[in-house]
């Protein structure tokens, strides 16, 4: 009877570990499903209906709430899963915040003042309490130091990037990061190339953090138009865009008007100019 209790414990023991194992990824599921269901294939977020119901944002959520790569790192132990848990919380953070506050024509009417969404309210990962901007700036930036973010993480407004109907993933980021990239830099709204004046015009985004796209093309030694910021876009570039780019002289830079009406299935989209 002893033997056999003894070797009934192990059985458990063994099955308690397997599973402990094969439960140590994050499990983005959740996200997933909310992103295939409420975001549009145009990127827009039907805001009203996820508000209706929010049992998977809420799941994802909680389960941010639990682990992060802070308090958790052996979860975590790839630079891959660490962008994808940071993207992928930046974004959901968002939309909760956005369907607590519903119905809201922008994410600057969220809070005391107009950026304060993003520096005062905070969001539980790993038991820890962060701002957008600790998401954005002290993991996403400082730490992973990949310029790239800044066309997947999306702060819920119509001059963002699109949003992805496509959770990150440990195994998809760097997929995911090089599309969004490619889309993004080609989009009329966010490139404009005028031979004529020697002039482009850039989305905001390019602006805002030129310094992350500059040290990057120089890092890479690339410099084909002879202007860092120019000289990133280049790489990503389409070959009509590359071509237009290298036809420039020392070409002036000015960046559209960012708008920040939400991007909301049934509210008007930007064009970016």
């Amino acid at each position: 009877m002893r033997i056999r209790t003894l070797t009934l414990f192990a059985v458990l023991a063994a099955c308690l570990w397997s599973g402990t194992a094969w439960a140590s990824g994050f499990d983005h599921a959740p996200w997933d499903r909310v992103l295939k269901r409420f975001v549009t294939e145009a990127s827009r977020v039907d805001y009203a209906a996820l508000q209706d119901d929010a049992a998977d944002l809420d799941r994802y959520v909680s389960a941010l709430g639990a682990r992060s790569p802070v308090s958790h790192p052996q979860d975590f132990p790839t630079r891959g899963s660490q962008l994808a848990y940071w993207i992928n919380a930046y974004n959901a953070f968002t939309m909760k915040s956005v369907i607590e506050h519903w119905p809201t024509k922008s994410v600057r009417d969220i809070g005391f003042l107009p950026y304060s969404f993003f520096w005062r309210q905070k969001f539980v990962a790993g038991g820890a309490r962060y701002t957008l901007n600790n998401i954005e700036n002290d993991f996403l930036r400082k730490q992973l130091q990949e310029p790239r973010i800044h066309f997947v993480i999306v702060c819920a407004s119509n001059s963002c990037p699109r949003l992805q109907r496509e959770a990150f993933t440990e195994e998809n980021t760097e997929r995911l990061l090089e599309a969004a990239a490619r889309f993004f830099v080609n989009e009329p709204r966010n490139l404009q190339i005028d031979r004529e004046s020697n002039r482009v015009t850039v989305a905001r985004i390019f602006t805002f953090f030129d310094e992350d796209f500059a040290d990057y093309a120089r890092k890479l030694g690339k410099s084909p138009v002879g202007h860092p910021l120019l000289d990133y876009i280049w790489i990503y570039a389409s070959e009509e865009h590359r071509a237009a780019l290298e036809s420039l002289d020392n070409p002036g830079v000015r960046d559209f008007e960012y708008d920040w009406g939400v991007n909301d299935v049934n509210a008007p989209a930007s064009t970016g100019r």
